[in-house]
């Protein structure tokens, strides 16, 4: 059952729908031109979905009679607390997923999964192109000269962006840009590019394939939304960037450092489920947190064990991280202190996050495996050489990370823990090539030309 609903915010009406069950998740949809029916009845299954009217709410000047992106995000940020929604899924198309990625960008706290379909992003070369006879109301699209339309520092926006996000693409035959769209989910730290190829109005030329992919992206529960709703079962809530409250606490107020100290042993420690899903539990809260506390209560949880399923969960919470485009400096900081560091773990730990990779190592390398490799090169210092010398070669021979195995050495020489064998790490960095500028490369010639470290 569909309920109209209407209430004041920022001193104006605002009317919007609501479907489903009471109780459900929120989720919030911005259809902009196409209507998203078959979406919100298929969603509403399960899902408290809301729907608000923007039609009616025009621009700021005469010249500009249609609302921009900016004062969308503004008043959908003011809805979302009239209702006293805190947390929400939300989901929107052209104009409607403009306003939805802003949000996500104010308040990234506040958005479990975002969902963007053939949504323009203010990337340098994004063109519109012209429009096409599907597209009628142009008001749900940028003008020329359109007011919210940002500067140039605001155009890596997109990394703030903490929720889980599906960008779908509608291939070709839309009129945006496909790669201003594939741009944008790379700007995304966690997105994935869906590309349904049927033009510009995915939802209403597919409906069937546009329904499953949302509602196959929406059923997934991420690790940091399970970390999140085991915290908030123990009265532990986000309330802003680094900002938490457990109802109790001096001030009510909590950082992330303190909620990892107070709940990371607990959640790694619930015996209430089996290892494997611990391990879930705590990477999530590295997810949420970003936290040292939180990989040491892993460790602390795993050392010694000889369960496959949980080294399989262990190494691929780890992979995963180090792929991702955002990187994780807890996930860093633990590889090389806690693993790469301890002469008993560093092989093992190595071989899991690269090593057993190395073939994949080629200059067409896709990205994840890039920043994988770049990420475990540069904290490999302490990595016994017999261990690493086989990734360092495979990895000389891609241009694009030369510099992590430059870095690699200097670490290797440098840092107490250090190892390498100095005859092969010199002959390394001439078949590499650098720009003979390279910061500290002939200091490092020189020193590992003076053979081992004294």
């Amino acid at each position: 059952m569909i309920e109209n609903h209407s209430l004041i915010v920022n001193g104006l009406p605002f009317g919007y729908q609501v479907a489903g069950p009471a109780d459900g998740d929120p989720l919030v949809l911005l259809p902009a031109q196409g209507d998203w029916a078959s979406l919100r009845d298929e969603l509403a299954r399960k899902r408290r979905v809301y729907v608000p009217d923007m039609s009616n709410h025009g621009g700021e000047t005469e010249a500009y009679p249609y609302p921009s992106s900016q004062r969308l995000c503004d008043e959908l940020l003011a809805l979302l607390d009239a209702l006293g929604l805190d947390r929400v899924d939300l989901a929107g198309r052209a104009k409607g997923g403009e306003a939805a990625y802003l949000v996500a960008q104010a308040q990234p706290w506040r958005v479990a999964r975002l969902v963007l379909e053939e949504v323009w992003a203010p990337l340098p070369y994004a063109g519109r192109g012209k429009m096409r006879p599907e597209t009628t109301d142009v008001d749900w699209f940028q003008l020329p000269g359109d007011p919210s339309l940002p500067e140039p520092d605001e155009l890596d926006g997109f990394r703030r962006i903490t929720a889980p996000t599906l960008v779908l693409a509608g291939g070709p035959a839309s009129h945006l840009r496909q790669d201003v769209l594939a741009e944008m989910a790379r700007r995304i730290p966690d997105a994935r590019l869906t590309t349904i190829p049927v033009g510009h109005l995915v939802h209403a030329a597919s409906p069937q394939e546009f329904v499953r992919s949302v509602v196959e992206f929406l059923d997934e529960l991420p690790d940091s939304e399970s970390a999140r709703l085991w915290l908030a079962e123990r009265g532990v809530v986000r309330t802003g960037e680094d900002s938490w409250t457990d109802g109790e606490s001096e001030e009510g107020r909590l950082t992330s450092n303190e909620v990892a100290h107070r709940w990371a042993a607990a959640a790694v420690g619930d015996d209430s489920v089996d290892m494997e899903h611990r391990l879930r539990l705590g990477f999530g809260l590295v997810d949420l947190l970003d936290e040292y506390r939180v990989t040491a209560e892993i460790g602390f949880a795993v050392r010694g064990t000889e369960d496959p399923g949980t080294t399989r969960a262990l190494w691929n919470g780890y992979r995963s991280r180090l792929d991702a485009p955002a990187a994780c400096e807890a996930i860093v900081h633990s590889l090389r202190v806690d693993w790469f560091e301890d002469r008993d773990t560093a092989e093992t730990a190595f071989t899991e996050v690269l090593g057993k990779d190395i073939t994949q190592l080629r200059p067409d390398t896709p990205e994840p495996m890039l920043r994988r490799a770049q990420r475990v090169l540069e904290s490999s210092g302490p990595v016994p050489w017999q261990v690493k010398a086989l990734a360092y070669r495979a990895a000389a021979r891609v241009p694009a990370l030369r510099e992590a195995v430059f870095r690699g050495i200097l670490h290797s020489h440098h840092d107490v823990y250090g190892d390498l064998d100095p005859v092969r790490a010199h002959a390394l960095l001439d078949q590499m090539e650098l720009p003979e500028d390279t910061e500290h490369l002939a200091e490092l010639r020189s020193a590992l030309k003076s053979g081992p470290r004294p």
